[in-house]
């Protein structure tokens, strides 16, 4: 729930563009798998700095894809963790 919280807050400083390359980005990393039960942060990514984790990587997109098609099937269920983080978020 922190993760897609943290994702949240981030995207009030992006544009939806940026998001959505965020998300593609994110998307197109874990076609190769992403260790989604390993808590190393090994990833990094383009579109903004840092290195995370696989689990924090899918929450990221998760976020994304909630944000600009709410009802497609991303592969794993965080629709709790995402209800939690947006009632947390305001």
């Amino acid at each position: 729930m922190l993760y897609i919280s943290g994702a949240l807050d981030k995207f009030s400083t992006m544009t939806p563009n940026e998001i959505r390359n965020l998300g593609f980005e994110v998307a197109l990393l874990g076609m190769n798998g992403l260790d989604i039960n390993d808590p190393t942060e090994k990833y990094g990514l383009k579109a903004i700095p840092g290195t995370f984790s696989g689990l924090h990587l899918l929450s990221i997109m998760y976020a994304v894809f909630k944000q600009f098609s709410p009802n497609d099937d991303v592969g794993i269920d965080l629709s709790k963790e995402y209800e939690a983080a947006t009632q947390l978020n305001g």
